[in-house]
């Protein structure tokens, strides 16, 4: 141990080769099935070992890892090879209802703070935990509550990249209004928002920067080459003031605190999308009022009116 500490490497003199044979012979069968000849060959290969083992001396460490608590099963394949796998050791991972509680409640408290990078390597993390735990129960129960769920994992991670170099794609969008239509943008950003995750980009038809579920998004036709591409668009410029308790407001990135007194934030946002500005500003409530443009307070307030207007027709 002392000149492995002070090395860093393994050598034959720091070895039991009894000890390192049985791990390998039980990290193998703890994978699945394997035969003789696969068993005997790892070992053979091995950098360490490359020694040649009987059939016999095999069954002697299936016998010895036995001893120690494991279960370990025969069966036959179709080519009448005999193949050992181990079904149940000491040594897995044990989760109790309250550990498990514990853990949910951990991922649904980071769920709303995390990346969406972050979020994919945590929901890695929960399959590998339940993965060796041999809990179905458990990894359904976080499967759940992820909001990765309805989410395939392997397009979401094709659209991170495609966001980090501004792609132009194509999608097939499946809209709740119009049905499955392909829509082309200039991909910019993966976010979640209200516990849903959404890709924006610029969008070609309309000319203005969108939000497309990523729930909806059936696949990627097409990915374009999109060094020449151009975003030419208005820009709205709105001014408004927001009171916010304690001092925790938290801007977009399309905001600019220009004052802040008395919890009273005076903001003002450029962006390139007025329908989810307004989204923005209704989920400020009576809280929030818009100081300018003119036209744009004139447009917004014809928004609430039609508002009321539904209410008051139900």
């Amino acid at each position: 141990m002392k000149q492995f500490v002070e090395t860093q490497k393994v050598t034959y003199n720091l070895m039991s080769y009894t000890g390192f044979k049985a791990l390998l012979i039980f990290s193998m069968l703890a994978e699945g099935p394997k035969s003789y000849p696969e068993i005997c060959n790892a070992i053979e290969d091995n950098k360490y070992l490359k020694e040649k083992i009987s059939i016999d001396t095999m069954r002697v460490y299936i016998n010895s890892l036995k001893r120690i608590g494991c279960e370990i099963k025969r069966i036959k394949g179709e080519d009448k090879v005999s193949k050992y796998y181990i079904t149940s050791h000491p040594f897995e991972l044990k989760i109790t209802n309250e550990q498990c509680r514990s853990i949910i409640n951990i991922y649904k408290s980071l769920a709303g703070k995390l990346s969406i990078q972050d979020i994919l390597y945590l929901d890695n993390l929960f399959e590998k935990i339940g993965k060796y735990a041999k809990d179905e129960e458990f990894i359904q129960k976080l499967r759940g509550y992820s909001i990765l769920k309805d989410i395939d994992k392997e397009l979401l991670k094709e659209l991170i990249l495609y966001c980090k170099d501004k792609k132009q794609i194509i999608i097939s969008y499946k809209s709740p209004n119009s049905g499955e239509k392909d829509i082309e943008i200039i991909t910019n950003k993966i976010e979640i928002t209200n516990g849903k995750i959404y890709l924006f980009g610029f969008g070609q038809e309309y000319k203005q920067t969108t939000g497309f579920l990523v729930n909806r998004i059936k696949s990627i036709k097409d990915v374009k080459d999109s060094s020449n591409a151009a975003i030419n668009t208005d820009i709205l410029k709105v001014t408004y003031e927001v009171t916010y308790p304690n001092n925790n407001f938290i801007p977009e990135s399309y905001e600019k605190v220009i004052n802040n007194k008395n919890n009273k934030y005076i903001i003002e946002a450029e962006t390139n999308n007025s329908f989810y500005l307004k989204q923005r500003l209704l989920e400020f409530g009576p809280e929030c009022k818009i100081i300018s443009p003119e036209d744009f307070k004139n447009e917004f307030i014809e928004t609430l009116k039609e508002m009321k207007a539904g209410y008051c027709n139900d």
